[in-house]
């Protein structure tokens, strides 16, 4: 983790860290040591290939290892002699969605013996005779068995239909595939038949059905150098899979949709605090009032803006140049900081701080703190995931890691405005409870009790009006959080390898509209819907709640 950790500094020191990343990127490296697992995939993302789209695969210093030979037999075993009882090999397999790659992959972990090309396998080898007996499950021996390689033998790489039978390359030819040697496949997706979205694989297949692939506890190291690349409309080529060519243009039409929202947010105040007419009129012609909060959120509006951006500016390198190690950098900083930033706001409104009242109690600061500390996290896996490519050991655990936090994150806000609605159910109670009380007064004493009556009664109305106005907020807090969490990647297994793009254009919708009604319903308006709730009753409510 050492490597790891002098990586998450640099990001944390410096404004100008350069981020050594291969997210999204389809031109880019996977190397995995002593792999003990017989199934690796999918290597890299999944990628969906238009007709010209090109596969480029390079393996370098491929080796298998045994880990220990079987009971009873402790002689030494190396991986040419594992390839015995094993057929190795890379396969780039067509998936009508990652939901039927999931079925698949749970198929081949649950059973072993399924073979994902099988199609492809090695038809020139002779298996051993079993010679078992009811005492001894040991190795066969060398004599009891041949395997056969025809060196004139053309791998059948290049089969007739691509997108039923894949691409495979076979490692069980030590003397043209292993190291020293750099195997190499090349591909082009030549008919409209064959395209579709694609996943890379790498799997020990079992020869027969004897145990001992299990028993040898075979290790796979190899480095693997992919290039992915389709072609556009106008025959430029793209790195970008099939359903993520779109999103270049897409990011930026919503970078400027932020930029614009900006532009009018920060209009609005600055003509508000210099006595000019809002840009939103007010009904009354009352100057609305301004608070800390609102030029908090124009601050999260430009580095929303800044981030999509970025994220336009990330996508078109990748598309042209297959990676984009500087801007994918500047794009995690920016990410980082617009998120901590969001959760901090929506923590901070949702608390009531200076709209309800000026300062936050101790719970408040503490899941503030606890917020804050899981973004740190939370993007500590970001960066973590961004060197490893998806297929590795560390990607799954760290993903786990990543979406987990995120969830505590969504969880975590919700509490101050569940607090923030009880303290205003609670102030609602107390002036109830003080207006039938006044009302069982003396009749003679009518006038007086109907003037000290009136206060309390606006007090108690406008107090309604903040809940009805943090009830609101609450469920629009749990439908963004659902949104984008659950319905968005329910969404997605829907969509087509053209249309993976829609998942991204769905989530931005989504969050440009949270942001657009989240300051419409904050907005700073006349006849300040956010006055504090009077001493009396804000001391009784902070004693309670604190």
């Amino acid at each position: 983790m050492k490597p790891y950790t002098w990586t998450l500094l640099r990001i944390f020191a410096a404004a100008s860290y350069v981020l050594n990343c291969h997210v999204a990127a389809t031109k880019h490296t996977f190397k995995t040591t002593e792999d003990t697992r017989h199934l690796i995939g999918p290597i890299g993302a999944p990628f969906g290939f238009l007709t010209g789209g090109v596969y480029n695969l390079t393996i370098f210093d491929f080796e298998l290892t045994v880990g220990k030979a079987p009971k009873k037999k402790n002689r030494t075993i190396d991986g040419k002699e594992a390839l015995k009882y094993v057929e190795a090999g890379f396969y780039l397999k067509r998936f009508d969605s990652e939901s039927d790659f999931s079925k698949f992959y749970e198929t081949v972990m649950e059973k072993p013996s399924f073979c994902a090309f099988e199609p492809h396998r090695d038809k020139n080898y002779v298996h051993p005779s079993h010679a078992h007996t009811e005492d001894d499950d040991v190795l066969l021996e060398d004599d009891q068995f041949q395997v056969v390689f025809d060196e004139n033998e053309e791998d059948n790489l290049q089969s007739e239909d691509i997108g039923n039978n894949g691409i495979y390359i076979s490692m069980n030819n030590p003397e043209k595939t292993w190291k020293p040697n750099t195997p190499t496949i090349t591909h082009s997706f030549t008919t409209p038949t064959d395209e579709g979205l694609y996943f890379l694989l790498f799997q020990l297949c079992p020869r027969g059905n004897d145990g001992n692939v299990i028993e040898l506890k075979i290790r796979s190291s190899f480095e693997l150098d992919l290039h992915f690349k389709n072609y556009d409309l106008y025959g430029n080529p793209s790195y970008l899979t099939a359903g993520e060519m779109k999103l270049p243009i897409m990011y930026t039409y919503f970078s400027i949709s932020y930029a614009l929202c900006f532009i009018l947010w920060a209009l609005n105040i600055r003509n508000i605090r210099l006595g000019r007419e809002p840009i939103w009129s007010q009904r009354d012609g009352g100057k609305p009032s301004v608070h800390a909060i609102h030029h908090l959120m124009t601050v999260l509006l430009g580095l929303k803006a800044l981030t999509v951006f970025f994220e336009a500016a990330r996508y078109h390198y990748i598309k042209t140049n297959g990676h984009a190690e500087f801007l994918s950098a500047v794009y995690f900083t920016m990410s980082f900081i617009k998120g901590t930033f969001m959760f901090t706001v929506i923590l901070l409104i949702g608390s009531g701080w200076s709209l309800v009242k000026p300062f936050l109690n101790a719970k408040e600061k503490r899941i503030i703190w606890a917020v804050l500390v899981l973004q740190i996290i939370d993007n500590i896996a970001v960066v973590v995931l961004s060197q490893e490519t998806e297929g590795e050991r560390l990607y799954e655990d760290w993903s786990a890691l990543l979406h987990f936090v995120d969830i505590l994150c969504c969880c975590a806000v919700l509490i101050p405005i569940v607090w923030q609605i009880n303290s205003f159910e609670t102030t609602i109670e107390a002036e109830t409870e003080r207006t039938e009380q006044s009302n069982q007064q003396s009749i003679s004493n009518a006038i007086s009790d109907v003037e000290s009556e009136a206060p309390a009664t606006a007090q108690a109305a406008q107090t309604l009006q903040k809940l009805k106005q943090f009830r609101s907020f609450y469920l629009l807090v749990l439908v963004y959080i659902y949104f984008t969490r659950i319905a968005v990647y329910l969404f997605a297994t829907c969509l087509g390898y053209r249309q993976t793009w829609l998942r991204y254009f769905v989530t931005e919708l989504g969050t440009l509209v949270f942001y657009a009604v989240v300051g419409f319903l904050f907005r700073p308006v006349s006849d300040n819907p956010y006055l504090k709730v009077g001493r009396d009753a804000g001391a009784d409510v902070e004693i309670e709640f604190a």
